[in-house]
C-alpha cells in the first residue's frame, strides 16, 4: 500500500454536453442482433458514453462508505447486511444511461487511487470480452470480473453475469461470496428505454455459514415499481435474522428482528445539476475520465483515459471519436490476426486466471506486479494499443 494517493480537484461537468440531437436509440440500432453475440458487434461511436467497461466496473466504489461501515461493525450478521447493501447499491449508477460504454482493448488498464483505496482493472481477454478489477485497502478487499452470457430478445437485451464477486473483510477473516442478479435493457425497440436488475443474489460468509438472499424486482408496469429489493440475512441456523428491503436507486433500509429498529443504511447522492445532458453520470461518474497534467505523469500509457476515440467524445467532437474509433479497432483486429497466425496465447500482463477452489469457477486474480510498475514508472514492457 505504498502508492501515494492522488486527489484531483473534482469536476462537475464533462467538457462538452452530449448532443441532443442525437436521440436514435443503441438498441433499436442492434434490433437485427436479435440472439446474436453483440459483444462482436460495432456500435458507432455515438451509441457509447465516454468512459469504458474498465471504469464503469469501478462504479461499484461509488459507495466505499458502506464498506468502510462493515469493518466497523462487531456483529458478523450486520457485515453481512452492508456488504449485501454495498453490491446493492452500485447499480444506482445505471439510472437514465442509455448508452454503451467503451469495450476495452485488450492490455488496456484502469486505476482508481485514493486515500482510501486503491482499485486497478485491466481487459484481459477480447473474445469475451472481459475486465478484471482487484480493490483493497488496510481493512478489505475485493476482486471480481465482468464475463457475461447476453441474449437479445424483441423487447430486451439481457446480461446474465459469470463467475462471482469475492470479498474479504481483512479484520475478521471472512470471505464473502457474491452471486450478482442480471441486468438487461428494457423497451428497446418500442417505448422508453431504460436499464433494469432482475434476478436473486446470494451472498455468503464463507467463514460463518450466514448468508442473506436478496431478490431484485424487475420493474412492473408501473414506475413505482422500478428497482425493488428484498430479501433476509439468515444466521448459521438458517433464521431470519435481519430483513432488507428498499430501492437499488433511491434507499435501502435494514430491520434487525432481534431489536425491532429499522434504520436507513444507505441513500442516493443527489445527481450534479443538468446531469440529464452529461450521459446522466453521477457525480463519482464524472470523475473516472478526467485527466489532470499530475496524472498524465504517474499512469501507464495503456491507461483508459488516454484513449483518443474515448477522450474525443467526452470533448464533444464526434468526427474524431468516429475516426479514432475505427483505426483502433482495425488495429486490434490486426494484432488478433498475427497471434492467430503465429499461435500466440494471449496472457492477462497484471492478473492471473485461477480457478477457485471454494465455489470450482474460473476467476482473474491480481499477480501484484501493477503496483510494483507504478512505484517504479516502469511501463517500457506494455502494448502500445492506442
Amino acid at each position: 500500500m505504498a502508492i501515494t494517493p492522488v486527489e484531483p480537484e473534482m469536476r462537475m461537468t464533462l467538457p462538452a454536453k452530449r448532443n441532443p440531437n442525437q436521440q436514435a436509440s443503441i438498441w433499436t440500432v442492434l434490433k437485427d442482433m436479435v440472439q446474436k453475440d453483440i459483444t462482436r458487434f460495432s456500435v458507432p461511436v455515438y451509441f457509447n458514453e465516454p468512459i469504458s467497461m474498465l471504469q464503469k466496473v469501478a462504479e461499484i466504489m461509488e459507495n466505499e462508505q458502506l464498506l468502510a461501515k462493515a469493518c466497523q461493525q462487531t456483529d458478523s450478521l450486520r457485515r453481512l447486511a452492508y456488504v449485501a447493501i454495498f453490491n446493492a447499491a452500485q447499480y444506482n449508477s445505471i439510472v437514465g444511461r442509455k448508452l454503451k460504454p467503451f469495450n476495452p482493448i485488450l492490455g488496456e488498464t484502469f486505476e482508481l487511487v485514493n486515500d482510501k483505496y486503491r482499485f486497478f482493472s485491466e481487459q484481459v481477454c477480447h473474445h469475451p470480452p472481459i475486465s478484471a478489477c482487484h480493490c483493497e485497502n488496510k481493512d478489505y478487499e475485493f476482486y471480481c470480473n465482468t464475463n457475461v452470457t447476453n441474449r437479445f430478445w424483441l423487447k430486451s437485451l439481457e446480461f446474465k453475469p459469470l463467475g462471482k464477486t469475492y470479498m474479504i473483510l481483512k479484520k475478521y477473516g471472512e470471505r464473502y461470496v457474491i452471486d450478482r442478479p442480471s441486468n438487461s435493457a428494457q423497451n428497446i425497440i418500442l417505448g422508453t428505454m431504460y436499464l433494469d436488475c432482475s434476478g436473486d443474489s446470494l451472498i455468503v460468509n464463507s467463514k460463518t455459514k450466514e448468508k442473506c438472499e436478496l431478490e431484485y424486482h424487475g420493474k412492473g408496469w408501473t414506475d413505482n415499481s422500478y428497482a425493488l429489493i428484498d430479501g433476509y440475512v439468515f444466521n448459521a441456523a438458517g433464521q431470519k435474522v435481519i430483513e432488507i428491503g428498499g430501492k437499488w436507486s433511491e434507499s435501502i433500509w435494514i430491520k434487525d428482528y432481534r431489536t425491532g429498529v429499522q434504520e436507513t443504511i444507505w441513500k442516493r447522492a443527489t445527481p450534479p445539476h443538468d446531469w440529464e445532458n452529461y450521459y446522466c453520470f453521477t457525480l463519482f461518474t464524472l470523475q473516472l475520465n478526467y485527466l489532470p497534467e499530475r496524472l498524465k505523469k504517474m499512469l501507464p500509457h495503456t491507461d483508459t483515459r488516454f484513449r483518443p476515440d474515448q477522450r474525443a467524445l467526452e470533448n464533444g467532437d464526434v468526427p474524431l471519436a468516429t475516426e479514432e474509433k475505427y483505426r483502433l479497432e482495425e488495429l486490434q483486429r490486426a494484432a488478433r490476426r498475427y497471434s492467430e497466425q503465429n499461435h500466440i496465447e494471449y496472457k492477462p500482463i497484471y492478473f492471473t486466471e485461477h480457478v477457485d477452489p471454494q465455489t470450482k469457477e474460473k476467476s482473474y486474480i491480481t499477480n501484484g506486479k501493477y503496483w510494483k510498475d507504478r512505484e517504479t514508472h516502469n511501463w517500457k514492457h506494455l502494448p502500445k494499443i492506442f
